[in-house]
């Protein structure tokens, strides 16, 4: 240190006399080991700092000195380390520990205490070494690279959110040349950027439908302007993936394009939903114009069956024309499946109120069988294995068909080179088929359809009647299938089991609980009594009902069987008609679908102001709501049209006999 002092005393003076500078020639301390190891860089634009064994500076240059805000002579006898960051100490220290040993140098980048504030720098440290050996002094010679660092840090953080970014990103030359995509864009698409690159790849062509919108797609992008759109591309393994994609020029500061940005997310998921939305969207449509349709149609339907029985009644007998009663038994009986045909629209379109009655499941699968025989292609055999002693069911017949057809296509579609499609029935005990949630002392029928087909994989399975789901997206599947399927055997009280597995086929077994007797208090009364014997009566009745013709089918059917009948034609027609105590009512056949007052608040008003008179709802189209709702008002007793006459005159007489 003695050494050291002097020569920053002779410093110190001779800058203060202005005579000398440290890299003199006259400097008379050039034999100074701290001297000799700071003079070159003395004027240097690098940092010089000499410290000793101690870490107490002896000798800094200009450079430093202006760096790090004092004088060179302020700076002897301070801790070299004293500028350092604390989180840089303990690294540091381990470094400068080996400057002692060969190569007797060390390198760090580290953070200082400058008069800007902190700073990164690089420091070469080394030992000073004079012939004697080492002199216990250290020089480090170092830089600021703090702006190098940030651009590092910024380029590094630029490299690793465009490696990381959630979409797609591709990189191309003005010509449309890949010079880079990203992870993501592997991820999507299972192309590799070297893939890419190799094959020379057009992927900003990828996804247009025609060369006219991708020449408009060009034309966009080199006038500056920046083309968004959805693109339907292709993966590597062949499969489709819908894409929004933003594509960008990027200009090179004279007035041109350097390269094209071009950024894509996938939304083949979003594009799924709207698809689901769009198809609950039309089936919501379709319900709504079925329920709207089903009221007239069924009331046109109920005249032509309705006068269908009367000249039935007057053409039988002996000495009948016989071919006449035929064609009008023709007429009636298509009347009954027109019937038919509208509660299958209405429950394909989820609008149909679940109506049970004992049905036969080999006579519904039989019908059902030759339509799927007549349709289906001739390379798909149709098998039948009929149980024939089975006993009836509670169950709407329009649902079950319902089960059956999307069964049936599915095994159908499941089957696209031909094979073998089986149904077959059988009874079964709630034991057996306890551990699919049956109920162990229940009867059950059972219901299977088989087919040849490519089976089910287990992914599929884990998600079979889930709404929406489906395997058939490139062949227009809506996956409301099987989650019909599956909410109509719920509503049936059933349960439903599916044996599958890849190039094996499948088999769904429904399971419906057997019973001889009607599940529903509402469902129809088989018909009995012919029209020539209906029921008679002398009481008096209100009929609400806005279609003439059927006013006057039921006015001259009810009027001869000894009725006295008064016809309205809408609803407040038939509240004016109840408030007025001198009319007499006994009985009101209300049809729901009137105008001017809806049937609901027509049936309301009657129950506040004569709740003793019976009532029998008629309509031909009745929702589970709107159901609901008259039975807590009480309402037991409901007759659908079209209806026959004797089954509405049948059912009028046991309202009126109730006690």
């Amino acid at each position: 240190m003695a050494l050291s002092n002097t020569f920053y005393k002779r410093v110190m003076s001779e800058e203060t006399s202005g005579e000398t500078t440290l890299d003199s020639p006259r400097c008379s301390c050039a034999q100074d080991p701290a001297a000799a190891a700071v003079a070159p860089w003395d004027h240097s634009a690098f940092f010089a700092c000499v410290r000793d064994t101690s870490g107490q500076i002896v000798a800094v240059n200009q450079a430093f000195a202006r760096k790090f805000g004092r004088t060179p002579a302020a700076w002897f006898g301070r801790e070299f380390a004293s500028l350092l960051h604390s989180e840089d100490r303990a690294n540091w220290a381990a470094l400068v520990a080996k400057l002692d040993a060969e190569p007797y140098r060390v390198e760090h980048e580290t953070r200082w205490l400058t008069a800007q504030g902190w700073r990164w720098m690089v420091w070469e440290e080394t030992a000073v070494v004079s012939p004697e050996g080492l002199s216990g002094l250290y020089r480090a010679i170092g830089r600021d690279v703090t702006k190098q660092r940030m651009s590092d840090e910024y380029t590094y953080r630029l490299t690793n959110s465009v490696g990381q970014h959630p979409v797609s990103i591709i990189i191309t030359d003005p010509a449309g040349h890949v010079q880079y995509v990203n992870p993501k864009f592997t991820e999507v698409s299972g192309f590799t950027l070297e893939e890419v690159l190799s094959a020379d790849m057009p992927l900003l062509r990828e996804g247009h439908e025609n060369d006219e919108s991708y020449r408009v797609f060009w034309e966009t992008i080199h006038s500056g302007r920046d083309w968004r759109g959805e693109l339907r591309t292709r993966r590597k393994d062949g499969t489709f993936v819908w894409e929004s994609a933003l594509v960008s020029p990027v200009a090179n500061g004279r007035g041109g394009v350097s390269h094209f940005l071009c950024l894509k997310e996938d939304i083949t998921e979003r594009k799924r939903l709207e698809s689901q939305l769009r198809q609950a969207q039309k089936m919501e449509s379709l319900g709504t114009l079925s329920s709207g349709i089903a009221h007239d149609f069924n009331n046109l339907l109920a005249i032509i069956s309705g006068y269908t029985e009367v000249c039935l009644a007057r053409v039988s007998g002996a000495g009948a024309d016989e071919a006449l009663r035929r064609h009008l038994h023709e007429i009636h009986s298509a009347t009954q499946r027109s019937a038919g045909l509208v509660q299958r629209i209405l429950s394909f379109s989820r609008k149909a109120e679940v109506r049970l009655r004992a049905v036969s499941l080999n006579k519904v699968v039989r019908e059902f069988g030759s339509l799927v025989g007549e349709t289906f292609p001739r390379t798909i055999t149709i098998d039948y294995d009929l149980n024939e002693d089975l006993p009836s069911i509670p169950a709407d017949p329009n649902q079950l068909q319902q089960i059956i057809m999307n069964l049936c296509v599915n095994a159908r579609d499941a089957m696209p080179k031909g094979g073998r499609l089986t149904l077959a029935t059988r009874a079964v005990s709630g034991a057996e088929i306890s551990k699919l949630g049956a109920d162990p002392d229940q009867r059950y029928v059972c219901l299977r359809i088989s087919d040849t087909g490519s089976g089910i994989s287990d992914e599929a399975k884990s998600h079979l009647f889930e709404p929406f789901f489906t395997t058939k997206q490139n062949s227009g599947g809506t996956g409301l299938g099987l989650s019909m399927v599956y909410s109509i055997v719920l509503n049936h009280h059933g349960v439903l089991d599916v044996e599958s597995s890849t190039d094996t086929g499948t088999t769904f077994a429904v399971y419906l609980p057997a019973s001889g007797e009607s599940a529903d208090p509402f469902a129809k009364a088989p018909a009995g009594r012919r029209s020539d014997v209906l029921p008679h009566g002398s009481e008096s009745l209100l009929i609400v009902e806005d279609e003439m013709s059927l006013r006057r089918l039921l006015t001259g059917v009810l009027e001869p069987c000894g009725y006295r009948v008064h016809c309205v034609a809408d609803g407040r027609e038939a509240v004016r008609y109840i408030e007025d105590r001198q009319n007499v009512i006994d009985a009101v056949l209300l049809d729901l679908n009137v105008p001017e007052l809806a049937g609901l608040d027509v049936y309301r008003e009657l129950k506040r102001l004569r709740p003793q008179v019976r009532v029998l709802v008629v309509s031909g189209h009745i929702t589970k709501e709107l159901r609901s709702e008259l039975t807590k008002l009480g309402q037991r007793d409901f007759i659908a049209k079209p209806y026959r006459l004797d089954e509405i005159c049948e059912r009028l007489r046991i309202v009126l006999d109730e006690v």
